[in-house]
């Protein structure tokens, strides 16, 4: 699905900060090799199950797909997916964010990151992206063929279909949390061959009402 960056992007960050503070368990979804997780003490998701044995024997772990996988009702402090949802079709973006609300004792917070249409190799389909958001389109960053619009020699390490996320987006999906942050930034550890114009990634932070 990628790669993962060896340092915590700003809202895996804060998202550490929380988990260490909140006394409820913390979930990493798309752990990868617990950049995050770890330091949070997080229950560590992620698709692949070499990436979950290279964890510290101590951590919990889960095998599973977001948002195909479940928590008890109420139970969480905190959710962190950080490079995931550019994963997901719109029905299983609505579906996980559903799913969150349900797992998220009230006053938990989620902490999302990632990746927008503003990364170097899909600066074609930037054009493409602007006019569908002129055109109210629902998911502007949807592309159901990533070749389609890049040839970026790294293009075997992407999914076959990317969900390319903007700020209009998840403002709209978390639209009855309260948000605290959403917005643009460049994510510390992102390689300098996807550098565009500051906006490569965008992250939120909510908490459940």
């Amino acid at each position: 699905m990628g790669w993962t960056a060896a340092v915590p992007g700003q809202m895996s960050e804060q998202f550490i900060a929380f988990a260490q503070e909140c006394g409820r368990p913390v979930v990493d979804i798309g752990c990868a090799y617990g950049v995050a997780a770890i330091p949070a003490g997080a229950i560590a998701v992620d698709l692949e199950i070499d990436h979950l044995a290279a964890l510290p024997a101590r951590m919990d772990r889960l095998v599973a797909r977001f948002p195909e996988m479940a928590f008890r009702t109420g139970s969480l402090g905190a959710v962190h997916a950080s490079n995931v949802l550019h994963f997901q079709t719109g029905e299983e973006l609505e579906e996980g964010v559903r799913r969150m609300g349900e797992w998220l004792a009230p006053g938990g917070k989620v902490f999302i990151q990632a990746s927008t249409p503003f990364q170097r190799p899909f600066a074609g389909f930037v054009p493409e992206f602007t006019r569908r958001m002129a055109a109210g389109e629902r998911w502007p960053g949807w592309v159901a063929e990533t070749r389609s619009i890049t040839d970026y020699r790294r293009l075997h390490q992407y999914p076959g279909s990317i969900h390319l996320l903007d700020e209009m987006v998840l403002r709209r999906l978390f639209a009855q949390w309260d948000i605290e942050y959403c917005g643009y930034y460049r994510r510390h550890g992102l390689p300098a061959s996807l550098y565009f114009d500051g906006r490569e990634s965008v992250g939120l932070i909510a908490r459940r009402s």
